[in-house]
């Protein structure tokens, strides 16, 4: 079956097709409406050395260099359940992603956020932001690190608005539609092959009962006058039709 004959069977069952695609589209509309987008920020921070490192009137960002093992320490300890528990539990449904910021080399420390509302993902953001600046000062205190030698942090960017995330809304949508689809097409399409099998053993059955059908006798009263018996009344002179020919020529 090509192409054309295709879309003609789908035309054929036009009744359950175009009912299909309306059905689509509802079921399409609704789940771009239930599926609710997501709401994210981001925020960074940088680590900068202790006052001792620094020369005095020195530039703390010329010695970032030494910082870099020490922001891959405090992204290990933030990433645990233990620090992101309490906060997730305070903010159900939200995602928290912490990790070393890729456009930088330095001890930069990117913190990502996704919630279901703008204003959600705001407080989470912070309440993360908030606990990495204790879980550093918490990792210094076991280890009885002094005061000028205290590696401090620094928040550098922080979102004010959420970036809207539409892919979850727009893979459910596009689920549902194609779900749809499909179910239109394969039901049309089966309705079609039924139809068309049925009438294929109708046509089949039909010749077989024309082809049984010439091997039976001829009544008398179908037969020309020449061929009936004698009877002593008239017989009946069918019109002959394309099956009787052959009798015709035999005469």
């Amino acid at each position: 079956m090509n192409l054309a004959d295709t879309l003609r069977g789908l035309w054929r069952r036009w009744y359950i097709v175009i009912p299909g695609l309306v059905l689509t589209i509802i079921v399409a509309i609704a789940a771009w409406q239930v599926i609710k987008p997501d709401y994210e920020r981001a925020g960074t921070q940088l680590l900068l050395p202790g006052l001792a490192s620094i020369p005095e009137a020195g530039n703390p960002y010329l010695y970032l260099g030494g910082l870099s093992q020490a922001a891959d320490v405090l992204v290990t300890a933030m990433s645990s359940e233990r620090e992101l528990g309490p906060i997730l539990e305070d903010h159900p449904g939200a995602e928290i992603l912490i990790h070393r910021d890729p456009l930088t080399s330095g001890p930069q420390i990117l913190t990502t956020v996704t919630a279901s509302s703008n204003a959600e993902a705001g407080e989470t953001l912070d309440a993360a932001m908030a606990r990495t600046t204790r879980v550093l000062g918490g990792l210094q205190d076991v280890d009885g690190i002094t005061q000028g030698n205290r590696i401090g942090i620094k928040s550098i960017t922080v979102d004010n608005q959420s970036t809207l995330i539409q892919r979850n809304r727009v893979l459910g949508a596009g689920g549902a539609t194609l779900g749809m689809l499909l179910i239109t097409l394969l039901t049309a399409g089966l309705v079609e092959g039924l139809s068309t099998r049925r009438h294929r053993r109708d046509f089949h059955d039909f010749r077989i009962l024309e082809l049984n059908d010439d091997d039976l006798p001829i009544p008398d009263d179908m037969l020309p006058s020449a061929l009936a018996p004698s009877t002593g009344r008239r017989v009946r002179q069918p019109k002959l039709t394309r099956r009787w020919r052959p009798l015709r020529r035999m005469r």
